[in-house]
């Protein structure tokens, strides 16, 4: 069975499916990496608090739903 990832635009906010040590936290999308496969691409990510970087399929993240203030 083939499931379909939605595609991340940059700036998009997520958390990182079963988290290695440094990896907990909310990340932002900086972009797709250049070469990844279009089943399931490679994503530049950015730290939020403290500006570390990784680089990781699209299959270990989760996006993070935002909640707007009324």
């Amino acid at each position: 069975m083939r499931i379909r990832l939605r595609v991340l635009v940059p700036g998009t906010r997520v958390r990182i499916c079963r988290p290695g040590p440094g990896e907990r936290g909310l990340w932002m999308v900086g972009g797709r990496v250049v070469g990844s496969g279009p089943d399931d691409p490679a994503y530049d990510l950015r730290h939020q608090r403290n500006g570390r970087s990784r680089i990781l399929r699209r299959s270990r993240l989760r996006l993070v739903r935002t909640t707007t203030r009324r």
